[in-house]
């Protein structure tokens, strides 16, 4: 990887001093997060099964197109009738039932700093990055193209910030890197710039690999070794071209994974009355039928292969042709997917969607309907978390920043109020008394440093003091703040052999050409 793209490292003194100035950045601890609510069910259980019936009859009476022969001669191995000449698999109820009972309820995803393992499934949840827009922005530069430099300072944010879990992918695409060999570079800073689960797209064959190689190497492992460990490393997201349909690169990201023991987040592209029916309830049954198409072809290739849902669904603006994210029809399908994740018993992913061009008060008010769509019904992964801008076009410094802030203020949200002796105090109500207050108790003094939230961006000045400050408002106050996370930022540490051994990797594949898209 060119070190021209990377910022370069601070002298001891500058780290020193940058080392006591973060401690001014309070944020809150690194932690598994863990929903202990009661789930969200918007549509009632015989509802749930009629979407499930509703689901197989499409698999078994219209099928879904496999435009990859692997895929095709497992489906066929396993009962289901092929169209070869169409590429069309008629999939059995028989063979969905015994996917549903192989596919693992939990997944633990262990990087390479084992302190950051999480685990997805139940009632713990996890936040990434935003993933895959091709263009970037912040107040101060404007809207440009993706590049690795920007890629890189996004993947620094994410290191820096507790409130994310895993990495989402390229946070930008680096397009100024050439196509064959952007894979390599963009997981060689990955790697390097965060201790985080790092993310892999199924774009071919080669490039799977590739990255499932660098990954093992940061882990300490050859591939082999990666694909038999008892715990995963890496993801990826499938998305289907709907309605029912999964090209060759999503087919084969789908068996890849699955063989070497990674998940898949197999995610439809629904968008009601456009690629799915325009009814809600039409939209969701075909959404989640192509994501068991997808769940039967990772456990035909390997029984026990990690899968998430990921089925969505969102209206589309029928003024534009662009998908309402945030809407209302968004939110309820959201918790409509939870539902049929509870009913099958696996992990479910969400995302933190917004169709705003700025990162304005359209951007956050669509944002938080979809993290509390998505946390309301249980939600497992919560993609897009941090970042996501003009409906996927573009990734957002700024916003970047002030989803930060929603996603500490959920985590703190999901904290359990404990009701104890303690904590009802009525020793201290009887000694302040009526008309009295309560800052100068001993209970105060002794809580108050932990006893509430501590927002990043949120200001509680008055006018007054406001205006002294600058009169910044949220989003110049969270501009600022990612400009300091980047002047201090230090990577995590690596190992200088497995450094060594993953340029040298990159180097070779560099030279051997990279790999193409499939």
């Amino acid at each position: 990887m060119s070190t021209a793209n990377m910022s370069e490292p601070a002298p001891r003194g500058r780290r020193s001093a940058a080392r006591r100035a973060s401690q001014t950045i309070e944020q809150m601890p690194w932690k598994q997060v863990v929903n202990p609510y009661p789930k969200a069910k918007i549509i009632s259980e015989e509802q749930v099964e009629m979407l499930h019936e509703a689901s197989l009859a499409s698999l078994e009476r219209v099928g879904v197109r496999f435009f990859y022969p692997e895929a095709l001669e497992l489906f066929r191995k396993a009962g289901a009738i092929v169209d070869a000449g169409d590429s069309r698999v008629r999939i059995g109820r028989d063979i969905v039932e015994a996917a549903l009972k192989t596919v693992p309820s939990k997944i633990t995803m262990t990087p390479r700093n084992p302190a950051r393992t999480v685990r997805l499934g139940g009632d713990e949840v996890v936040f990434t990055t935003v993933l895959g827009p091709p263009y970037c922005t912040d107040i101060e530069r404007g809207r440009r193209n993706g590049n690795l430099a920007d890629h890189n300072d996004f993947l620094r944010l994410a290191q820096y910030f507790n409130a994310i879990h895993m990495i989402g992918g390229s946070p930008c695409e680096a397009i100024d890197v050439p196509i064959p060999m952007r894979h390599i570079e963009q997981t060689l800073a990955t790697l390097e710039l965060t201790d985080k689960v790092p993310y892999t797209f199924c774009q071919s064959r080669q490039r799977v690999h590739d990255a499932l190689d660098m990954i093992a190497i940061a882990r300490g492992m050859t591939r082999e070794q990666l694909a038999a460990d008892k715990t995963s490393s890496v993801y990826a997201i499938i998305n289907t071209n709907s309605p029912l349909q999964y090209d060759t690169p999503m087919a084969m990201g789908v068996i890849e994974m699955a063989r070497h023991g990674q998940p898949t987040l197999i995610t439809p592209f629904s968008l009601a009355g456009a690629t799915m029916p325009v009814s809600l309830a039409g939209a969701m049954a075909l959404s989640n039928a192509e994501m068991l198409a997808g769940l039967c072809l990772a456990q035909l290739a390997r029984p026990g292969a990690p899968v998430v849902n990921g089925a969505k669904t969102t209206a589309v603006d029928m003024h534009t042709g662009a998908p309402g994210f945030g809407w209302p029809e968004f939110c309820k399908a959201i918790q409509m997917g939870g539902q049929m994740s509870i009913r099958y018993g696996i992990p479910y992913r969400a995302s933190n969607f917004n169709c705003s061009p700025a990162a304005d008060a359209q951007a956050a008010y669509e944002s938080q309907a979809s993290i509390w769509s998505a946390i309301g019904c249980g939600t497992n992964l919560l993609m897009h978390a941090a970042g996501w801008l003009e409906g996927g076009l573009c990734s957002s410094f700024d916003k970047f920043v002030l989803d930060i802030e929603m996603l500490q203020m959920m985590v703190s949200f999901l904290d359990p109020v404990e009701v104890t002796p303690e904590t009802l105090a009525l020793d201290e109500i009887a000694e302040v008394g009526p008309g009295g207050f309560y800052f100068g108790t001993a209970h105060t003094i002794a809580e108050y440093k932990k006893a509430f939230y501590h927002p990043l961006i949120s200001s509680t000045r008055n006018h007054g003091s406001w205006v002294e400050a600058g009169s910044k408002d949220a989003t110049r106050r969270a501009h600022e703040l990612w400009k300091q996370v980047l002047r201090e930022f230090e990577p995590p540490p690596m190992d200088a052999g497995v450094r060594e051994e993953l340029h040298a990797f990159a180097a070779r594949r560099k030279e051997a050409g990279g790999a193409p898209l499939d």
